[in-house]
């Protein structure tokens, strides 16, 4: 099931009555004040985007917030500092080019760090030793585990709030099917099928792992390392191999991964591909049903008599339970917040952020090379 064009409408119609509140000459009240770090595509150009749903970025995410307000914004390139200060109506002078000169000047609330995975151990522990709240850290969460041990230390001495931006978490779709698969609804879980297929890495800083840390099963597997735990239980064993068709490269462009679940359940997992194309897709089959959800929507199958044959039982598809309209905003802002107010993890910590990054590294270490 995918939303529908009424459905993506009154989305966005919702997003722009707060816009026009917070412009209004009767302004909301402002409880956070939130800065973003790396103003590139994550951080605020992906608003750009007309095929998107908005918010879609993590400048958008704050400003379309009724109890958020950008007081600043930091990026290393001019041309990205002047056009976040233009889209988002912060003063040049609060959109900086280092970090640090950002801390000196003001603290806010809550920091967005959305810069390359090299520079996210840096940035938040900075962040938390400045006093700032609450972080949402860009994934991967950094580049090894030694890292991401010490920003989570850092962030817990400082009563600062670590989360990761694996959205899927917060999604209506992702969190609907985890109640259907905790409910019983598909049964036990015994096979998991994941794929993230992408076109090859860039020969820039992507295929660079001192700056990326990996190639698309970091970049973009991260997602599937995170959400697949999330939903079907602990992953327990991993085990893989890469290949890479362009000896330029020095990621790979290709894994297919072998995982255990907590729970005896196997999971068959493909990143990168090079494909011409890009999906994301879970397919999770129980004793009793199964789920197939990605990015072109959600499925939900239990088992019924068989129409085609005596004495068989068969998939029916069902409706997946309506979702509300809005499936991220305000809600990961929400869920952050109130869970800074009552000193509580979010629903995805620095720790689940450390256990997908971990995962992903399990299948670099474990890895059959494959030319």
């Amino acid at each position: 099931m995918s939303h529908s064009v009424d459905s993506d409408r009154r989305y966005y119609a919702a997003a722009q009555e707060h816009f026009a509140r917070k412009n209004s000459d009767d302004p909301p009240d402002i409880k956070w004040t939130a800065a973003v770090i790396g103003c590139g595509r994550s951080g605020s150009l992906f608003e750009h985007d007309k095929l998107r749903r908005h918010p879609c970025s993590l400048a958008g995410l704050f400003h379309f917030h009724e109890h958020f307000r950008i007081i600043a914004g930091c990026d290393r390139l001019a041309e990205k500092r002047a056009r976040f200060s233009v889209d988002w109506g912060v003063p040049a002078a609060h959109v900086y080019h280092d970090f640090r000169k950002l801390f000196a000047s003001v603290v806010p609330d809550m920091v967005a760090v959305a810069t390359y995975t090299e520079s996210h151990a840096e940035i938040v522990i900075a962040a938390a030793r400045a006093g700032v709240k609450m972080i949402l850290c860009e994934k991967p969460l950094a580049l090894n585990t030694a890292q991401a041990d010490n920003m989570i230390r850092v962030c817990r001495e400082e009563g600062t709030l670590l989360a990761v931006h694996h959205e899927r978490r917060w999604t209506n779709y992702y969190r609907t099917a985890k109640k259907l698969i905790e409910s019983g609804e598909i049964g036990d879980v015994m096979t998991v099928i994941g794929n993230v297929l992408t076109g090859p890495p860039n020969p820039d800083c992507h295929s660079n792992p001192r700056v990326s840390g990996g190639g698309p099963t970091l970049h973009d597997g991260t997602h599937l390392f995170d959400i697949i735990p999330f939903l079907c239980g602990k992953i327990v064993s991993v085990k893989g191999e890469t290949e890479s068709k362009n000896p330029k490269l020095q990621v790979e462009d290709t894994a297919r991964i072998l995982m255990r679940l907590e729970n005896g359940a196997l999971v068959f997992a493909e990143c990168g591909g090079r494909r011409k194309y890009f999906n994301f897709e879970l397919d999770i089959q129980g004793t009793n049903g199964r789920i197939k959800i990605g990015n072109a929507g959600c499925e939900l199958y239990t088992v019924a008599k068989s129409g085609r044959y005596e004495g068989f039982t068969e998939f029916k598809k069902r409706d997946f339970p309506e979702l509300e309209d809005s499936e991220y905003f305000p809600f990961i802002l929400n869920e952050i917040a109130t869970a800074y107010d009552i000193c509580q993890p979010s629903i995805s910590s620095g720790e689940d952020g450390r256990e997908a990054l971990a995962n992903v590294l399990k299948v670099y270490e474990s890895r059959e090379k494959l030319i």
